[in-house]
């Protein structure tokens, strides 16, 4: 069962995670879309600042997707990406560091966790892997933008590791792997898979699957899907999604399919003040 929803009345386009939030009432988690008017215009629904060029106009999506998610602005938190591994925890005071500008959001940081409540986390996407991350005994939360670098670097596990040390149950922590490209529309070469196959040793074609000489379709969420095994996470508590970033210009921004010429949603979770 596809685990995000896409509102069909919101005036906002996104998607929920609606198991999550019909079974925690408190929190807020999905990810951003696109509508058809949409489709030639890149800054309608984009949520990054350092593409489109109309940094006002991002802050103004930003302020709808909160108040269409019943969350103030100022909750909206979110870190500078570098495809990178660095995991960052958001205490009170960093509350809403980088939601008018990038300049202010957290340096070279691609993973953000906290237990604050009114803290909305934020990343960006265009065909990378959003990660989603909920400790239900701890209250901890996260999220982590797993392109194929941060795939191979870790940064899933990493924030696995991160909650646990602050008190989260190994087995208790959830994973939701939101909308990317998928191994249809994802070919790569030997520069990716090379990597790849030295923290997955035994990865099969659920994950990689010969294309042509030299070259693979590489599903990165499945990758993604291993690795938390790897470290322990059950996988009943790793929900999926089947939707490709690339396959759908109605819903999505993809950098591939549309050659680098795309915005980019937002993925997001935080929890409701009690």
């Amino acid at each position: 069962m596809e685990p995000f929803h896409f509102q069909q009345d919101a005036t906002v386009p996104h998607f929920s995670l609606t198991r999550w939030e019909r079974e925690f009432p408190h929190l807020i988690a999905g990810m951003s879309a696109r509508d058809r008017e949409s489709v030639q215009q890149t800054n309608l629904w984009n949520y990054a600042f350092q593409v489109g060029g109309m940094p006002d106009q991002t802050v103004q999506n930003r302020k709808r997707l909160t108040q269409e998610l019943g969350i103030s602005f100022s909750s909206w938190t979110c870190g500078s990406q570098v495809h990178g591994t660095v995991i960052r925890e958001v205490c009170r005071e960093g509350r809403g560091r980088g939601s008018y500008s990038g300049d202010t959001a957290f340096s070279d940081t691609d993973g953000l966790l906290t237990r604050e409540e009114d803290v909305l986390l934020t990343s960006f996407y265009a065909d990378c892997v959003p990660l989603l991350f909920y400790s239900p005994d701890s209250g901890w939360i996260g999220v982590a933008h797993a392109g194929w670098r941060g795939t191979v670097g870790g940064i899933g596990p990493q924030m696995v590791e991160e909650m646990v040390i602050r008190g989260a149950n190994r087995r208790q922590i959830q994973v939701a792997v939101a909308p990317s490209i998928g191994s249809c529309c994802y070919e790569v070469d030997k520069q990716v898979v090379s990597p790849l196959i030295k923290v997955l040793p035994n990865a099969d074609e659920r994950v990689l699957k010969p294309s042509g000489p030299g070259k693979w379709m590489l599903d990165l969420r499945e990758a993604n899907k291993q690795l938390l095994l790897q470290v322990g996470l059950l996988e009943n508590r790793i929900a999926v999604t089947g939707l490709c970033t690339s396959c759908h210009p109605e819903l999505f921004h993809s950098h591939r399919r549309d050659q680098g010429k795309t915005g980019r949603m937002v993925a997001f979770i935080g929890k409701r003040k009690g």
